[in-house]
């Protein structure tokens, strides 16, 4: 499925249950680079959540461990609101060296 994303688009791969997700996305800013394992090149890493409600227990988790509620998670240990989208619910948060995590509730089929 393609997901339209803040600054590009997105190609979610899923299994039916939803339970292994990949998702490829494209940067409209991309310089156009390849890949190189010698210089930084994560976009991010999501990791999948039973159901919304688990997001809300993870906001407070996470908030309880130094890592700031904020209107974007664009700094290190910062978290971002849960956003509901077509597809899932998602919160973004950032580890101390600022590597962008998702916690991701797929919308129930």
């Amino acid at each position: 499925m393609d997901v339209p994303h803040h600054g590009g688009v997105g190609k979610l791969l899923g299994t039916d249950a939803m339970d292994l997700i990949i998702v490829l996305h494209h940067h409209d800013t991309n310089d156009r680079g390849h890949f190189a394992e010698t210089a930084t090149g994560l976009d991010h890493a999501g990791f999948v959540v039973p159901a919304r409600d688990d997001l809300v227990a993870w906001q407070d988790h996470l908030e309880g461990n130094g890592v700031a509620r904020a209107d974007n998670a664009d700094k290190p240990l910062t978290q971002s609101p849960i956003v509901d989208e077509a597809y899932a619910s998602v919160l973004v948060f950032r580890d101390p060296d600022n590597i962008q995590l998702e916690l991701f509730a797929p919308v129930a089929r």
